[in-house]
């Protein structure tokens, strides 16, 4: 079950919002799609919030200690459901997270698969 954003998080001020998130422990699941908007892969990651910088970029430390990024999106965000979620790339259980984020992302070419499973979110 996955819950929508509180609403009083989507009202906060910015500087509020960077205090409150850090720490938070998100998965993070990622439809990789080709240019003909076919499937390629599913892929799930998770970490806890480093830092949601100025640019609006949330970086987070996962289990294996690499750094991951994604932009910041309110509406991508919603609340975990308490439990154990399993990685299926890592077989990683990951016990009552704070938060889910969802996204679709496009790729040219192998080597862009590469990179985003490596460090996440890379401004074109």
């Amino acid at each position: 079950m996955i819950l929508h954003l509180p609403f009083i998080i989507k009202k906060m001020e910015w500087s509020e919002l960077k205090l409150f998130i850090k720490d938070k422990v998100f998965l993070i699941g990622i439809t990789i799609i080709d240019k003909n908007d076919q499937l390629i892969e599913e892929y799930q990651t998770s970490g806890t919030v480093k830092e949601l910088t100025d640019e609006g970029i949330i970086k987070f430390i996962r289990p294996d200690n690499s750094l991951f990024q994604m932009p910041y999106d309110k509406e991508s965000i919603r609340l975990a459901a308490p439990g154990e979620y399993r990685e299926k790339e890592t077989g990683q259980v990951i016990v009552n997270p704070d938060y889910i984020t969802i996204w679709t992302y496009k790729i040219k070419d192998i080597e862009h698969l590469k990179k985003i499973k490596s460090c996440g979110y890379l401004k074109e």
